[in-house]
């Protein structure tokens, strides 16, 4: 509700409004080009599976969206900018492109930001994070700090990001965003000291144990598997995070499609309630005829099951 009110306020004092993902610093990062672009400007926040186009009750498309980024695409929108091959280009301008590396990238063209030097910094970072290929401090920090930060949190780093840049992830409650989910990723790789490493990993979780479910999956493929996958229960559903190797033939994002999710080629994710489906579509992808599924509870490892 207090998302609905607060793009309400924006069209009625004519301010821009922005739309932006969530979940990953890609589309923190888009948001915050946009701000940087126009200050006055109010971003909204979401997350693809809440974004419905096809459903004229879904709040989302009650608004014309002046920018959306790394999104799908609401109703009504002017200009968006987006990578992901799941989403097709619907708005009435589009910067898209299936084979960029991330939204940001798109966004610093779309948004005339191409000179500004700090702008380029925190694409640079996006293009870390949502390639799954970190390699500097500072992409840590990102991607810590918007995987570690509450709703509000996140706002608030888009609009520091937007006027200090990088500058921003030296904020003592960035900082704090970021230390939280560190901690998650350091509590997961505990946990993968204790598994045995195939090349088709697929972990199954009997609780959320509220790691951090992407930082495993890269870390695993870092570690030599072909293909990630982690299954999350979630309110009477499964969470599943898919993730590939960047060397690898393998795009999870078919997978995550036909399940009613979608992604990248090397990183995708979809909710869903049947796993025999889930199943059956990892085995097609791999050409296994049986799966090694290891069963994951509080204390670890607590065996493995083929399906």
């Amino acid at each position: 509700m207090r998302r609905f009110i607060r793009a309400l306020i924006a069209k009625i004092t004519r301010r821009p409004l922005a739309l932006s993902h969530e979940e990953d610093a890609d589309g923190i990062i888009a948001a915050a080009l946009y701000v940087r672009r126009y200050p006055n400007a109010v971003v909204i926040l979401a997350r693809p599976q809440e974004i419905r186009r096809d459903n004229k009750l879904n709040w989302f498309n009650w608004f014309t969206w002046d920018y959306v980024a790394d999104l799908p695409c609401p109703l009504k929108a002017l200009l968006r900018v987006d990578h992901h091959k799941t989403n097709a280009p619907c708005a009435i301008k589009e910067f898209y492109d299936p084979e960029a590396p991330s939204a940001a990238i798109l966004a610093i063209k779309a948004l005339g930001l191409e000179s500004d030097e700090e702008a380029l910094k925190l694409v640079k970072l996006s293009v870390e994070t949502d390639t799954a290929n970190i390699s500097s401090e500072e992409a840590w920090l990102i991607n810590d700090a918007v995987k570690g930060a509450d709703y509000n949190a996140k706002v608030r780093l888009v609009y520091l990001l937007a006027r200090y840049g990088l500058k921003a992830l030296n904020l003592k409650e960035v900082k704090e965003w970021a230390r939280r989910n560190k901690e998650r990723r350091e509590r997961g790789l505990k946990l993968l000291e204790n598994l045995p490493l195939f090349p088709f990993m697929v972990l199954k979780f009997k609780v959320d144990l509220d790691y951090s479910y992407r930082g495993l999956c890269i870390e695993l493929e870092r570690r030599g598997a072909e293909v990630t996958c982690l299954i999350v229960p979630k309110s009477g559903r499964y969470r599943v995070y898919l993730g590939s190797r960047r060397n690898s033939r393998y795009d999870v994002s078919s997978i995550a499609v036909k399940l009613g999710g979608g992604g990248h080629k090397y990183a995708a994710g979809a909710l869903i309630r049947d796993l025999s489906a889930l199943y059956d579509e990892l085995k097609s992808l791999t050409g296994c005829r049986k799966l090694k599924v290891l069963i994951i509870g509080e204390d670890g490892l607590e065996g493995v099951e083929e399906v």
